[in-house]
């Protein structure tokens, strides 16, 4: 019998490639998404370990926090949320300071690790 003191519990999570539509300054795009423990949280920035072939998400940005619409209900559309309004760049380049940060709800991302897609030249 396990002692559920000393019971390691693995959270299943999902990543959805390219799946949240964004405007970023007066630039589309789209961001990744990792479902996780019912929460949708956009990757603002991965984190890449090229010796390993491996990435991690650096920042992420739940879409609870900021407004944004489902798109569809249907399992593989090219985008299934978008955010409403524009974000800034500052998010994506690093550059943004902890008060604008805090102002969209952006935290450090969840510790997982994924393979990197193979680069295509």
């Amino acid at each position: 019998m396990t002692d559920p003191e000393h019971e390691v519990k693995l959270s299943a999570f999902t990543l959805h490639e390219r799946a949240v539509h964004v405007t970023v300054g007066d630039r589309l795009g789209a961001l990744d998404a990792i479902e996780l423990g019912g929460e949708i949280l956009a990757v603002l920035t991965w984190l890449g370990n090229p010796e390993k072939a491996l990435r991690r998400p650096e920042y992420v940005l739940p879409i609870t926090d900021v407004p944004h619409q489902d798109l569809s209900a249907d399992p593989a559309p090219p985008c299934k949320w978008a955010i409403n309004f524009a974000l800034p760049q500052s998010l994506f380049d690093g550059t943004a300071s902890r008060q604008v940060r805090r102002q969209f709800g952006v935290r450090t991302g969840p510790d997982l690790t994924l393979p990197m897609k193979p680069m295509r030249h």
